[in-house]
């Protein structure tokens, strides 16, 4: 077996290694923002509308959202600050009891994201910043069933976009890590 020319290889590379790179990157954005528009399905039918008109506010289930970079969704014992007994004659608030019972935890499907090689920071839009949750995540106290997809998607374009709407800084540096 005949083995091509080093040189021959290098002349190939170069041109091969873009197309690879526009390939991989025009392949995994695409599947990124697909994966985003996706139905998708939550454990209860969660009334946002309906917590809110209770006082409920963003933070008391969104625990992370002003302290750490992750907003966290909630976990079952944040549930069960208020629904550890009926509230409501409502299947889905039993079946909040129930998943507690068997010791698991709700299994929370995450709408928004952001592609693997961004680094986000709630913290740091929330707190410091002082974005309100409905810039990102629409109307939510508005919504009585879980959304099946993403208010915004979150592409590069949308956070640029953002970043200049309100005059801040979007080095690449800053996201891309």
């Amino acid at each position: 077996m005949k083995f091509p020319r080093l040189g021959s290889l290098l002349k190939l590379t170069p041109p091969a290694t873009v197309a690879g790179f526009i390939l991989f990157f025009a392949l995994g954005g695409t599947a990124f923002v697909e994966l985003q528009r996706s139905n998708v399905r939550q454990p209860i039918a969660f009334n946002h509308a309906k917590h809110v008109e209770n006082g409920v506010s963003c933070t008391d289930c969104h625990t992370g959202v002003e302290i750490q970079a992750k907003a966290t969704l909630p976990a079952i014992d944040t549930c069960l600050t208020c629904h550890q007994t009926a509230l409501t004659s409502s299947a889905e608030e039993a079946k909040i009891r129930s998943v507690a019972a068997a010791g698991r935890e709700l299994a929370w499907v995450q709408l928004t994201q952001v592609a693997p090689h961004v680094f986000f920071s709630h913290r740091r839009h929330v707190a410091v910043a002082h974005l309100a949750c409905p810039e990102c995540h629409g109307p939510m106290e508005k919504i009585t069933a879980p959304p099946q997809r993403p208010w915004r998607v979150l592409t590069m374009n949308a956070c640029i976009g953002c970043h200049q709407q309100h005059g801040v800084n979007a080095d690449c540096n800053d996201c891309h890590r």
